[in-house]
């Protein structure tokens, strides 16, 4: 009975060390854009992204707490565990350490980064229910680890969209983003008027979707 709490317990752990490596590096590799326009779209998982990219701080801070303490208890539950298997040899007790890491590093860390930033959206779009339901649970942690490193001064504000986000809408219409010619036109006359150092308002722009007509 030891034995299989343990190995749920280990489980249990590497799995959420994915989780929480994964998102780290998806949410923080996405086009800022495209969860912009598809939150304004009516994305309710979208929307859930956007609020952790206007949290940033925070957002990151949960995600390090989390992964840290999880890697912890994997550590000890695996420790336990070769304790229990192998009492009397230390070689095997070694042995199980060093799998353990390799398994830690392998499937806690490097291959659910590499697969949420292949695909960062997409993955993330699918995350993101559990993600909310993780920052929920991580919450008061995270704002106790805010409050020690005095980072509690953040202010929330919207998401700042670059041209180079806008450039990415034009060119890359993947993962559910969906531009109409008429969107499109306007993009691409408002980085001509950022371009020139013009003021991007409402005249000038239909000022210059006539020049293109």
């Amino acid at each position: 009975m030891t034995i299989a709490l343990l190995a749920l317990t280990a489980v249990v752990a590497l799995m959420l060390s994915a989780f929480c490596s994964g998102v780290e590096t998806g949410i923080f590799s996405l086009n800022r854009g495209r969860v912009v326009h598809m939150a304004r779209e009516g994305s309710r998982t979208a929307r859930i992204i956007e609020r952790a990219l206007q949290e940033a701080s925070r957002t990151l801070t949960g995600l390090l707490v989390g992964n840290n303490m999880v890697n912890v208890v994997f550590s000890s539950a695996s420790a336990a565990l070769a304790e229990k298997l192998f009492p009397g040899s230390l070689a095997a007790r070694t042995a199980w350490s060093v799998c353990a890491a390799c398994m830690m590093l392998t499937l806690g860390e490097f291959t659910p980064k590499l697969l949420c930033a292949t695909r960062p959206l997409g993955r993330m779009l699918r995350l993101a229910p559990l993600y909310r339901i993780y920052a929920a649970v991580m919450f008061p942690l995270s704002a106790a680890a805010m409050l020690v490193t005095g980072r509690t001064s953040e202010k929330k504000g919207r998401v700042k969209v670059s041209p180079d986000d806008l450039l990415g809408l034009l060119n890359d219409r993947k993962d559910g983003v969906r531009l109409t010619d008429f969107e499109s036109a306007l993009i691409a006359r408002i980085l001509v008027l950022r371009k020139k150092g013009e003021a991007v308002t409402a005249e000038g722009l239909l000022k210059a979707l006539d020049e293109t007509d």
